[in-house]
């Protein structure tokens, strides 16, 4: 017979197909029963079959079940279905287990009958998946979710016993019906690897689940990769570069890790290995006996000549930017010529790629130190380069004399120039002389080659001439973006001397008075003409009005004042309206010219006024600046005159020189320092400088939480970049409480070093409750100085403490702080858990003492307190004192005494309770020893009990 899901059909029972029964549900459960109620299930039988069927059902065995049908004999036809109820009666709680059979033939069906009490149900996730995570050192918190479906409340624990950094909190608890209770496991990403561990935890009335927690830990890895092949790239060789001139090469920077990281490149110009304008082809005498040149070259910044674009960002998970670098070499001189083949300066520098707040690494050892770690976050690219004079010979030399020549002949020098570099090519270009030409002017000389040039001297005057024709070298010049364009870089002087001499003509010219030249210049006067060129030009005409009468029977009576004269041909060819504020007169006659006037080009009297009004203002303005040109120059001229010594002051007038105040000094202080350029590199040893100066100002006074003045506000919304942010250190990464007490509190110091030139706003993002009695949380740090931030631990539970909190400068996330601890219990250790008290005299009567010393190597003031343990024969000791406190890291001396007497226990115990505490237990036993001067005989030990007596005969 088949059945559905949850058939209680044995398997080894089979039944013919026109005899199939399906009974549903396949099991009768009943849930959450109390005892004194009446609970009703159905059951339903199916007839799926081709036949009727005669179906017998039995009562259940126990009383508690009761099967509700009028008749247990039933036929039942095929395709119908018959519903009986099950009744359950408990009678007390408590699970009850039965069943119910259905006879069909000669086969019997099973149907269990279960009643179960009230009971939580407890789940939870069988696994926690940190995916993967970068090895810095921060704390990961993920979250699980204990549910009981149940109506009673359910207890859980979690217990983890492994090695590494997981913190499950809460480690045990209850969980109430019909809720849930979150769990949170927390995992510090402390080193590389692949996490797989295993968690224990307990539910009631359900079998040890075991929760996995699964991680991938990698290194957080800085790589540079070649542009052409994505191969890791360790150095950059530049080559040889001209003087001036600049080389770039580009690379991928290559953030191979799961997080986003900001970083910032800095030059290691303290390095072992580099080496600065040093010619390594020279002998090691030759260099060393140069001192003055070594000294020049140690006071070199590598910034001026390296670069790096961009030189801090941030990159995203996996991704690439381009970094391009360029090199760009200045002649530093030794006394020598420039155009030595010595100054041949070569190069060997490091560069190195560092992420924002990773200044140090922190791992963990097998007794939960932590140490330093320089690996991973950083990235070092060697650069090499030379730098090369440019080397242009010239066989004539640097000054060429032309042979004298007449204007309009040509004097001629034929010159070699070469190229004495054996690296490089020139690229070169004469700039264009008055009077001189050079052919070729542009072209280029191949390394060890020559160039013929033809130096042409064609005056168009006449004079001595010595000028300098200036030769550019071209190349590759970057600008501060290294965006690079073919420039004059380097340049050379040649001076070229030469004489015009003059040539002497005959001027002969035809008077013709009256007659207006053909060719006259602006003042009217006539052209002198060469008649050897020109002998067809019309004759000059001498105009002198001053002098001839003939037209003076045509001279107006009426005078004309201020008139201009008018020559002939002054308007020739031109319709422009005269202007009307200005009147002429013929030069003979001296009457006034027809002035005629052009409506359609003529200005009117608005347009005159607007014309006049714009005239004025211009006037007005260039007057403005001449006058305050005139008074600054005054006032320069005034204020150079004064006297350092003499300043006009009147002995015992009172003035005294104002105190300046700390925020006035500081101000002083930051104008004065050298700041960096936004594009400018950082340098290993200028961060080292700025660092021991800023040690050096350490702020002693409170510290003000938010900025007050305007200066403060204004820096402190400022948005700094990442290569400012990598000059705030705050630090250790790591605040390792080591083992502290339960509820005692605990301070570590944050070592917070400001080395910029304006107020920071250093926050903490604590949210964590252990750390809430931390004083302040929000910290104004001047300029170019450090200070100490105490951080109070307390935790009111056990175990391991694993957290992390982030800080912001200026409010931009800069890095997180690891805060670790081991909280344990309040205890105390004896000195011994057994002390044999020993008289303290000779008599019988004498008491015993003895002394216990109680340890208190915490860090928190233990209280305790004595209790003796009777065991029926009473106390014969005592202890004192019999409570009391145990300072922290100290010791405490507790004496025990015995009285002896009658009947008188030699032995007890006491017990030790530490207040929220551990508790031990002391021993105590008397040692009694009786010496006698004479012989002495007893029998039994009724005396005293079960003393041992030590009989000794003097």
């Amino acid at each position: 017979m088949e059945t559905e899901r949850g058939s209680l059909v044995p398997r080894d029972v089979e039944t013919p197909k026109e005899m199939q029964l399906r009974v549903t549900p396949s099991e009768v459960k009943f849930l959450d029963t109390l005892a004194g109620r009446v609970y009703r299930l159905p059951i339903t039988v199916h007839n799926l079959g081709r036949c009727n069927q005669k179906i017998r059902f039995q009562e259940p065995v126990k009383p508690q079940f009761k099967l509700v049908l009028a008749n247990l004999d039933k036929a039942l036809a095929s395709g119908l279905q018959m519903t009986a109820i099950v009744e359950y009666h408990p009678d007390k709680d408590e699970d009850t287990f039965d069943q119910l059979l259905i006879s069909i033939g000669n086969k019997t069906l099973e149907i269990p009958l279960i009643g179960l009490i009230p009971s939580c149900q407890l789940e939870i996730e069988s696994e926690v998946n940190f995916g993967t995570l970068v090895a810095n050192s921060k704390v990961h918190c993920k979250e699980i979710i204990i549910i009981n479906h149940g109506r009673v409340p359910g207890i859980f624990k979690t217990e983890y016993q492994g090695q590494l950094p997981i913190v499950i909190f809460p480690t045990d608890g209850v969980v109430e019906p019909k809720s849930s209770v979150v769990v949170k496991v927390d995992f510090c990403a402390d080193q590389p690897r692949i996490v797989n561990e295993v968690a224990i935890v307990s539910l009631q009335d359900r079998p040890n689940i075991l929760l996995s927690v699964k991680a991938h830990v990698v290194e957080q890895i800085i790589e540079l990769l070649n542009m052409s092949s994505d191969e890791k790239l360790e150095c950059i060789h530049f080559g040889s570069v001209f003087f001036g001139a600049s080389k770039i090469e580009r690379a991928l920077l290559y953030n191979n890790s799961p997080e986003p990281i900001n970083w910032v490149a800095i030059i290691q110009d303290d390095s072992v290995g580099e080496e600065l304008g040093t010619n390594i082809q020279q002998r090691t005498d030759v260099v060393l006996n140069n001192l003055t040149y070594l000294r020049k070259i140690k006071k070199i910044d590598v910034a001026t000549f390296i670069s790096c674009v961009p030189n801090e960002g941030r990159l995203l998970p996996y991704q690439k930017a381009v970094i391009s670098f360029c090199f760009s070499p200045k002649l530093i001189v030794d006394g020598k010529k420039n155009s030595d083949p010595s100054h041949r300066q070569d190069y060997a520098v490091f560069l190195r790629f560092e992420s924002v707040g990773s200044k140090d690494g922190f791992l963990r050892d097998d007794i939960n130190k932590t140490i330093k770690s320089d690996r991973c976050q950083k990235l070092e690219l060697a650069l090499t380069g030379s730098g090369l004079p440019v080397l242009l010979q010239f066989d004539t030399g640097r000054v060429l004399n032309f042979a004298p020549c007449f204007m309009g002949e040509c004097s001629e020098i034929q010159c070699i120039m070469q190229n004495q570099s054996k690296a490089l090519p020139v690229t070169y270009h004469f700039q264009k002389t008055a009077n001189f030409k050079i052919d070729p002017k542009r072209g280029r000389i191949d390394e060890g080659c020559i160039q013929n040039v033809t130096c042409s001297f064609i005056p168009h005057q006449v004079g001595v001439f010595k000028v300098k024709q200036l030769l550019e070298i071209i190349g590759l010049v970057a600008d501060e973006n290294l965006k690079s364009s073919m420039k004059p870089f380097h340049q050379i002087y040649l001076h070229f001397n030469s004489v015009c001499k003059p040539s002497t003509k005959k001027v002969v010219m035809k008077i013709n008075p009256g007659i207006s030249p053909l060719v006259s210049n602006p003042t009217g006067q006539f052209v002198i003409k060469d008649l050897a060129k020109y002998k067809d030009c019309l004759p000059v005409a001498v105009l002198q009005s001053a002098m001839t009468h003939i037209h003076d029977h045509r001279s107006s009576k009426k005078a004309m004042k201020d008139a201009l004269i008018a020559f002939p041909n002054d308007r020739i060819a031109s319709i422009r309206s005269g202007e009307q504020d200005k009147h002429f007169r013929t030069i003979f006659t001296k009457i006034p010219r027809y002035n005629y006037v052009d409506p359609d080009f003529a200005y009117t009297e608005l347009e005159n006024i607007e014309k006049k009004a714009h005239d004025d203002y211009y006037t007005r303005y260039i007057k403005c600046l001449r006058n305050v040109r005139l008074r600054k120059q005054a006032e320069r001229e005034h204020m150079y005159s004064y006297n350092d010594i003499d300043i006009g002051l009147q002995p015992g007038s009172g003035l005294k020189s104002p105190s300046l105040s700390e925020g006035e000094i500081e101000e002083d202080l930051s104008s004065v320092e050298r700041r960096i350029k936004p594009k400018e590199l950082l340098s290993t040893r200028h961060i080292a400088s700025k660092e021991t100066k800023s040690l050096k100002r350490k702020v002693l006074k409170e510290i003000k939480s938010d900025p007050s003045t305007p200066r403060e506000k204004h820096d402190c919304s400022l948005i700094l970049t990442p290569k400012q942010i990598h000059q705030v250190i705050v630090g250790p990464s790591v605040l390792n409480f080591g083992d502290v007490c339960v509820n005692s509190t605990n301070t570590h110091l944050l070592h917070v070093v400001n080395m910029l030139s304006i107020h920071v706003l250093i926050q903490l993002d604590v949210n964590l409750e252990e750390l809430r009695k931390t004083n302040q949380f929000s910290y104004v740090i001047p300029p170019t100085a450090s200070t100490y931030i105490s951080v109070k631990f307390e935790s009111a539970t056990m175990g391991k403490f694993w957290k992390s909190f982030t800080f912001t400068v200026n409010n931009i996330p800069s890095g997180h702080i690891l805060v670790m601890a081991v909280v344990l219990p309040v205890r105390l250790e004896l000195s011994s858990n057994e002390l044999v008290l020993r008289a303290q005299g000779f008599l019988v009567k004498t008491c015993f003492r003895g002394t216990v010393r109680l340890y208190n190597r915490q860090n928190y003031f233990a209280q305790f307190e004595w209790q003796p343990v009777n065991k029926g024969r009473g106390m014969a000791f005592s202890i004192r004192p019999a409570k009391g406190t145990v300072e922290p890291f100290s010791s405490l001396e507790c004496e025990v005494t015995w009285q002896p007497g009658f009947n008188a226990p030699e032995k007890g115990e006491f017990t030790l309770h530490v207040n929220e505490g551990n508790t031990q237990t002391l021993k105590c036993v008397a040692h009694v020893m009786i010496s006698l001067e004479y012989d002495f005989y007893f029998e039994g030990s009724e005396l005293f009990g079960n003393t041992v007596y030590i009989v000794e005969y003097i």
